[in-house]
């Protein structure tokens, strides 16, 4: 196999390298060939061509192989008719040409166009960075974990996926199934949280799950409780707190833990100082055992997408038996370079979605709804209230919503000259409602949905189930 390989330069810059010459083989092979539009896709589809008019040759072909219409160069000379660029180097006489020029080994040429790509995208990723620092706003930290993590992708996307035989995935299958019959762990982590786990069989690798509701209905509370539970079964955890800082995290892991002691703490009285003796005794009881839980935070400065995965990326490397749970805090706090606010959250939807297949780890991604969910009179979440988070819900394998009614029954407290009947009706509601917690499994690609009926303390991050 031979192909020119071209570096242009400008002054003293070198600009990313090309091939033309490989180009026009693959298309060439293309014509020829049914089906090597799919391959193409595999590697990298348009994004491999460098020349406007082999980009869009391609981009015709593969659009007429989609709907089952023959890619020949009669064919493809008649769809791109109307091509300028075409036109200018011959027309139909340069797709003849091109199917002239076809070789045999397609995967050889689309591998080296795959290799060259790569390095113009390594080159794109480092001068984004170059054009950070040289505008002055962003850390070297923030800056080089963009970096890693553009590479980090890049990585992944540059392994061209291969078929799966259905040996393959009836072997893993029934690895997985045996695990489960025989009451083993397997690769599910298990939330600790038992009627959570009894509809949604733990947390699984590789997976999305989607944690949403309004404010104050507990989500963070959940995700915590989680991360505490998965690290006291001894595995590694890694939570991206964009929203809190570590120290306000570890303030609720730490009134959690208080809660064990009967001389329970809340965080906010932490905060203030308003604790009695017992309460700061028991408070330094366990401390320790927090502290040496197998759990490490990403702080805001992993906000931007890029970043987050550079982040995770270490934590996987450098955590005691890898990373085994990612939790972020909350996934519209992510920045993406996208141009607007439907793209950003499409773009971070994809990128997390990414991120779990790349670590093999599940992602559990904590999500805020819209104010649109107040103004019903069931005020439960439902999938539609994720519509507007772009591709959310169409990434997530597993959709969760925490829901507490006593939050919106606290604000329909009758009126002071209500009658007593009202303030009695209103008073065993409060009552009923008190300490629950609803955490609904609205999708699951692999299972039924349903409601997981919980008991919570807020102001503890504090969740039980009945019978604790």
């Amino acid at each position: 196999m031979t192909a020119e390989i071209h570096r242009l330069r400008g002054g003293d810059t070198p600009q990313p390298p090309f091939s033309i010459e490989a180009e026009q083989m693959v298309l060439g092979n293309m014509m020829l060939r049914e089906g090597a539009c799919a391959l193409i896709q595999r590697f990298g589809g348009v994004e491999l061509f460098v020349d406007p008019l082999h980009a869009r040759i391609y981009e015709v072909a593969a659009e007429r192989e989609r709907h089952d219409l023959l890619v020949s160069p009669v064919t493809m000379a008649s769809a791109l008719a109307a091509e300028e660029g075409l036109s200018a180097v011959g027309g139909p006489a340069y797709l003849a040409r091109l199917a002239g020029a076809a070789v045999s080994d397609l995967r050889g040429y689309l591998e080296l166009l795959a290799e060259l790509r790569a390095k113009r995208q390594i080159l794109a990723a480092v001068d984004q960075a170059r054009e950070r620092i040289v505008a002055g706003e962003d850390s070297a930290a923030d800056i080089a974990g963009g970096l890693e993590g553009a590479l980090i992708a890049l990585e992944a996307a540059g392994r061209a996926a291969a078929p799966v035989s259905m040996l393959k995935a009836v072997t893993v299958a029934m690895t997985q199934i045996a695990a489960a019959y025989s009451g083993e762990e397997g690769t599910a982590v298990r939330t600790g949280i038992a009627a959570l786990d009894a509809l949604i069989g733990g947390l699984h690798p590789g997976e999305l799950i989607l944690l949403g509701g309004r404010p104050s209905m507990g989500k963070t509370a959940v995700a915590l409780s989680i991360a505490t539970r998965v690290a006291r079964a001894g595995h590694s955890v890694g939570i991206a707190s964009l929203e809190m800082t570590p120290e306000a995290m570890a303030m609720r892991a730490l009134a959690e833990a208080t809660c064990d002691t009967g001389i329970a703490s809340s965080y906010a009285q932490m905060r203030r100082g308003e604790m009695t003796e017992a309460q700061f005794r028991a408070l330094g009881d366990v401390a320790k055992g927090v502290a040496e839980l197998p759990i490490r935070f990403l702080p805001r400065s992993f906000s931007d997408v890029g970043a987050l995965m550079g982040g995770a990326r270490q934590l996987h490397r450098t955590m005691p038996g890898g990373l085994r749970l990612l939790i972020v805090d909350y996934a519209q706090l992510l920045r993406s370079q996208a141009r607007n606010r439907f793209e950003q959250i499409t773009e971070i939807s994809i990128a997390l979605k990414a991120l779990a297949g790349q670590l093999n780890v599940p992602v559990l991604a904590l999500s805020q709804l819209s104010r649109a969910v107040e103004a019903r009179e069931d005020k439960r979440p439902t999938l539609a209230d994720l519509r507007e988070s772009g591709q959310l819900e169409q990434d997530a394998d597993v959709v969760m919503f925490c829901y507490r009614d006593a939050y919106y029954l606290e604000r329909d407290r009758p009126p002071e000259d209500a009658g007593a009947e009202e303030h009695e009706a209103w008073r065993r509601a409060m009552e009923a409602a008190r300490n629950r917690l609803e955490v609904i499994v609205a999708k699951q690609r692999q299972g039924e949905i349903g409601t997981a009926h919980l008991r919570c303390n807020p102001a503890l991050n504090l969740i039980w189930e009945d019978g604790r």
